[in-house]
């Protein structure tokens, strides 16, 4: 199984594991930032879903730097 594949696996199981109101607000996001990266082309959707998720992970705001 290819790494990408099991940490979704693992990502839908911990979905699944929400509260019933907390689960549907996540599949909610999910459905909404699909409809969102449907307008832009596949490459520019996903990087554009890469910076986002690494600027999540890194705590930052858009627009913002944070020094290290």
């Amino acid at each position: 199984m290819r790494e990408e594949d099991a940490s979704l696996m693992i990502i839908r199981h911990s979905v699944s594991q929400l509260e019933d109101q907390q689960k549907q607000q996540v599949i909610s996001c999910v459905a909404a930032l699909r409809q969102t990266m449907s307008a832009f082309s596949r490459e520019d959707a996903e990087l554009a879903l890469m910076v986002v998720a690494a600027e999540v992970a890194a705590d930052e705001q858009p627009g913002t730097e944070t020094e290290r």
